[in-house]
């Protein structure tokens, strides 16, 4: 499978112009990321995206929100026009590839969060996801109804963007009822803000996808973007450290981080 996908990336990198050698895959998760240099030697990444999941003026729409922000300056990879000028490639019977910059920077996932580390790590996240949201609202955008919707009905609905995750066959009795009353708690509490800050949201800025190196973070792979409250965006980054005996310290930092950008309190 990993040849055929190599062979798949290579004829599609001849949008882009020749290559110096054979892609190589880095990541094969909902979508297949191939490094590739170019003949004139810049470096870049080549996504095929997954079947089935978003059509192309989706992902049209995706790649002009980061194009838009990278723009602006904003620490995100640049997507790389063909050269015919398109965003995305198409062919028939084969996965929509796009291209974008690459960064030589690793994923936070797997950092020691510890201490005053862990701190200085989520305060610099909130800060990026703030800086994300005020670049957006300032004009750094794209056609958010082109995208997926995490608001009320997609979070809570009877069927949530994602599945009715309550019904998943691998949970007992007792977790799905969980799972059910979590939801419904969620309902209320969102359907009770008088004014929610809602807007295009990356809603995925897990560890893996959220790069550090020597001038700070770069948050990648804006594959499930779309318009939903903003504080899912906050929301995101917790999920994988629940069970940290920091993570209070965790939320505090991101959230102080993420206030002081869009001038906004903690509360």
């Amino acid at each position: 499978m990993s040849a055929t996908l190599t062979a798949h990336a290579a004829d599609r990198a001849a949008a882009w112009g020749a290559l110096a050698g054979t892609p190589r895959l880095v990541a094969e998760r909902e979508n297949a990321v191939f490094a590739v240099t170019f003949a004139d030697g810049p470096r870049a990444a080549l996504r095929l995206h997954r079947d089935g999941y978003q059509n192309a003026d989706a992902i049209r729409a995706e790649l002009a929100w980061a194009e838009a922000l990278a723009a602006k300056g904003f620490a995100c990879p640049k997507p790389l026009r063909t050269q015919d000028g398109a965003l995305l490639t198409e062919a028939e019977d084969a996965r929509a590839a796009s291209m974008v910059t690459w960064l030589d920077a690793t994923p936070i996932a797997g950092t020691d969060l510890s201490g005053t580390r862990g701190r200085d790590i989520f305060h610099a996240l909130g800060t990026l996801l703030g800086s994300l949201h005020a670049l957006t609202d300032a004009g750094a955008s794209c056609d958010g109804t082109l995208r997926p919707a995490w608001d009320l009905d997609g979070l809570t609905g009877p069927d949530p963007f994602w599945g009715r995750y309550w019904e998943n066959p691998s949970l007992g009795e007792d977790e799905a009822a969980r799972l059910a009353r979590a939801r419904d708690m969620a309902r209320a509490w969102l359907s009770g803000l008088t004014v929610p800050d809602t807007g295009l949201i990356h809603a995925d800025a897990i560890g893996e996808n959220v790069l550090g190196d020597a001038d700070g973070l770069w948050l990648i792979d804006f594959d499930d973007c779309g318009t939903g409250y903003r504080l899912y965006d906050l929301g995101v980054p917790l999920v994988q450290h629940w069970d940290r005996p920091n993570l209070t310290d965790l939320a505090d930092a991101l959230i102080a981080g993420y206030g002081e950008t869009r001038g906004i309190t903690p509360a």
